[in-house]
């Protein structure tokens, strides 16, 4: 049982770390290679994909 909840733990680790660097990376490339101005709408996809990754790590290192 032990081993299961670290494998689901380690899965949501890499999960939370994948989120949050797609995040960064979106918001990165909307910041210095776009060159029009952007709706609001799609700020908001880099920024809750990131906020969701963070989401993700904050449990997982909350509850060890």
């Amino acid at each position: 049982m032990a081993q299961r909840t670290r494998t689901r733990k380690a899965i949501s680790i890499i999960l939370g770390l994948a989120l949050v660097g797609i995040g960064l990376f979106g918001f990165g490339y909307m910041q210095f290679h776009v060159v029009e101005p952007i709706s609001i709408t799609f700020w908001l996809i880099p920024t809750t994909i990131f906020a969701a990754g963070v989401a993700i790590l904050w449990d997982d290192f909350k509850n060890p």
